[in-house]
């Protein structure tokens, strides 16, 4: 493998994007401007720039994976790099992404806790990665859904209130 190609897997190693709630990993990865294109996934969310901090506070936030009711485990395969340059790197990742809600009056914190509702999808994860200051950032994330199980949308809900993922 080209030396190119490992310096972002060892991005990827170094800065892993979780649910965890750890702001300041997910920050690390990010080029400056962030595009996230899930109209492949959820079309009425489309395609939005972001700066790196506004992603890291609306996707770790109340209406995405901040939710305290989601578990999610997204799993990358085997990366396929469609282009390398010195300055840009497209990456293509199978991807399968898991969604529990947890059951309202269970110990969220507890690894036990019980999963009352599901969605499971398999999908294509291409990200496009771009040098900032001579590390590898990633600038664009756009899933394509093969299939999905289960009411995606619903599991995401909010903790409280109305549907804000609409």
């Amino acid at each position: 493998m080209a030396t190119i190609e490992k310096s972002v897997l060892h991005t990827l190693q170094k800065h892993p994007i979780d649910t965890s709630q750890d702001k300041k990993r997910l920050r690390a990865s990010l080029a400056p401007d962030i595009v996230v294109d899930y109209s492949l996934v959820v079309p009425a969310w489309g395609s939005k720039s972001f700066t790196a901090d506004a992603f890291v506070e609306e996707w770790l936030g109340p209406k995405h994976l901040g939710v305290k009711a989601l578990a999610t485990q997204h799993l990358l395969g085997i990366p396929y790099f469609k282009s390398v340059s010195d300055e840009e790197i497209i990456v293509e990742w199978q991807q399968m992404a898991s969604h529990g809600r947890r059951v309202e009056g269970e110990d969220f914190a507890s690894p036990m806790c019980k999963i009352g509702e599901t969605s499971d999808g398999r999908s294509w994860m291409t990200q496009t990665f771009v040098k900032v200051e001579g590390s590898w950032r990633i600038r664009i994330i756009k899933p394509e859904v093969l299939y999905h199980t289960g009411d995606f949308r619903a599991v995401g809900r909010p903790d409280h209130g109305e549907d804000l993922r609409a």
